[in-house]
């Protein structure tokens, strides 16, 4: 279970001030290796002539904030709150029904087989969301000593479902990632790096959509590695799926969790007579003239309190703080008329749906004046008699090829927006958005993941 191929060549990449950066990839990648597969039931047996293994729980489930984890029908670490290690405990070596429980709620979550040898030392790392949960055992066995002094060994472990593939970079701390190469390129949703050498030391780490630098998920300014220690790196998701948190934990050691500190905001201009929207947060600039209608792109913005000013047609029609939510997206919906402009802070759930043959799919009515909307696909409503203003919740639909799109009122003989033939792809999430600015009502659809 703890074996390694042989190591493979990498090329090397240096930094002007330290030793060579990357030596080698030491292991597999691909799926966690000593993950294995959930099969049936059983208790626990021992196979192996005796003996005990350990066994720490590490809660990082999104949507579970307390969890129990028991072993057979005994439990084995009770509410185990969200970011908490627990320290090891000892199961007689053999296979084990392991159960992943809502802390206090009796009714099982996950469950599955797992093997623990004698005398290894395991993570059980509870991860996911409620609708996707997952449980990895983490093996933590690796002999720090074959590890030269000066040098440490790392792996990254994406234990998420929704972020898609991501790039790591451990830097220093004004290295521009747009002009390096990624420290692990490319793991993927529940994916596992094999080990990487890396000169001991203290490093600005950042997570990025794979192959996209510009796509920053999280940026930590110190992250240390000790002298002949291998640790895990492991990525978990922020509420909305895009942005993520990262915890560095020691093999058979200490925990540091790395919180992001970010949230997406964007701005969508949907003020009647094309209006200009313009907006800043803290004096940085949000949209710089947005004429409706319009969607703006999202940006990355602190996580803190902050004067938010929104002007229409060069014109102040809010001033006031705002705060928003690390790991969350936002989308800031300023509509209705150039002399009575009002401002919609509304939350976006980018998750993926769980099922890769699923899509999700939300109206948003930003057009000030026109009667509640109801949103069709195939002339089934997924969402009805939505207020201006706001935004429906996910439909979840089944992929197509060829959908038909309608947006319609109950005051209007015909639809206000309808599209045919559109191509709802595989675990796509998409906004269907009705804005003001134009003569009628425009539709917009948008593929936000």
């Amino acid at each position: 279970m703890n074996a390694h191929p042989p190591p493979r060549p990498l090329r090397t990449l240096r930094q002007p001030t330290r030793r060579p950066f990357l030596r080698h990839l030491l292991g597999a990648s691909g799926l966690l290796a000593g993950s294995l597969l959930l099969a049936g039931c059983g208790g626990g047996s021992d196979s192996s002539g005796g003996g005990q293994a350990q066994v720490r729980a590490l809660n990082l489930a999104t949507d579970l904030p307390s969890v129990d984890l028991d072993a057979g029908d005994v439990q084995f670490f009770g509410a185990v709150a969200v970011d908490e290690l627990r320290a090891y405990k000892a199961l007689d070596t053999g296979t084990y029904t392991l159960k992943v429980k809502r802390a206090g709620d009796g009714t099982t979550l996950l469950s599955g087989s797992y093997a623990l040898s004698k005398d290894l030392s395991y993570t059980a790392v509870i991860w996911g969301r409620e609708t996707a949960l997952r449980l990895s055992t983490l093996p933590e066995n690796e002999t720090n000593s074959d590890i030269p002094s000066g040098s440490a060994r790392v792996r990254i472990f994406n234990a998420t479902v929704d972020t898609g593939s991501v790039d790591i970079f451990l830097t220093a701390s004004t290295t521009d990632i747009g002009e390096a190469q990624a420290t692990q390129a490319s793991v993927n949703s529940g994916g596992i790096s094999g080990y990487r050498e890396i000169s001991k030391g203290t490093y600005r780490l950042r997570v990025t959509g794979a192959g996209d630098p510009s796509d920053l998920r999280l940026d930590v300014a110190e992250l240390t590695l000790g002298d002949q220690q291998h640790s895990s790196l492991i990525l978990s998701p922020g509420a909305s799926g895009m942005l993520v948190h990262a915890t560095h934990l020691v093999q058979q050691g200490a925990q540091t969790v790395m919180k992001n500190t970010k949230a997406r905001v964007r701005v969508v201009a949907s003020v009647d007579a094309a209006g200009n929207v313009a907006a800043t947060l803290g004096g940085r600039t949000l949209a710089g003239g947005l004429r409706s209608p319009s969607v703006g792109p999202y940006q990355l913005v602190d996580a803190t309190s902050a004067e938010l000013t929104l002007r229409v047609n060069g014109n102040v029609v809010l001033n006031e703080a705002r705060s928003f939510t690390a790991g969350t997206d936002y989308t800031l919906l300023a509509h209705g008329s150039a002399a009575a402009s009002s401002l919609s802070v509304l939350v976006d759930d980018n998750r993926l749906p769980s099922s890769t043959s699923r899509v999700k799919m939300r109206l948003l009515h930003g057009a000030a004046g026109v009667d509640p909307l109801t949103l069709s696909v195939d002339y089934l409503a997924l969402s009805s008699d939505l207020a201006a203003g706001t935004v429906s919740a996910y439909s979840t639909l089944n992929t197509s090829a060829a959908a038909r799109i309608d947006v319609t009122s109950a005051a209007a003989p015909a639809p206000l927006y309808s599209a045919e033939d559109v191509v709802l792809q595989s675990q796509g999430v998409y906004t269907v958005f009705m804005l003001a600015g134009n003569a009628t009502p425009t539709g917009v659809i948008r593929k936000e993941r």
